[in-house]
């Protein structure tokens, strides 16, 4: 019971992660200019992009919490057998896989190169 537990737990946790993965996503946060930004695009506003950031961390915390609830239901009980601290441990690492990896995508990802360069200051 508990490894379905544990299942359950990390399927809800990765769809979480994953929500939050598209949240920062959209909102346009990167790692790839100088530091920590946010890709200016034209359609959208700053508050826009600050719920969508906010929405995307407090997922991906949600998603820590819950997959430490996972591995906690599953290494529970008087004596885990070495089947289920196995599973548990696959499966942990399976949802970790599939939202860190996406992250790093989207974190990677450079500004696009503006179609409407502006001209240097003093120059026009």
């Amino acid at each position: 019971m508990r490894i379905v537990g544990t299942v359950l737990l990390a399927i809800a946790a990765t769809l979480v992660g994953l929500f939050g993965d598209f949240m920062l996503g959209l909102s346009g946060l990167t790692l790839a200019g100088p530091g920590l930004s946010v890709i200016e695009y034209s359609d959208a506003d700053d508050a826009e992009r600050s719920i969508g950031i906010g929405m995307g961390v407090v997922s991906l915390l949600v998603w820590l919490v819950l997959l430490l609830s996972a591995a906690l239901v599953g290494l529970g009980g008087d004596r885990p057998t070495r089947a289920r601290r196995a599973t548990v441990w696959v499966v942990v690492g399976l949802s970790a896989v599939l939202v860190l990896g996406p992250l790093a995508a989207v974190l990677a990802t450079p500004p696009p190169v503006s179609e409407y360069p502006l001209p240097e200051w003093d120059r026009a």
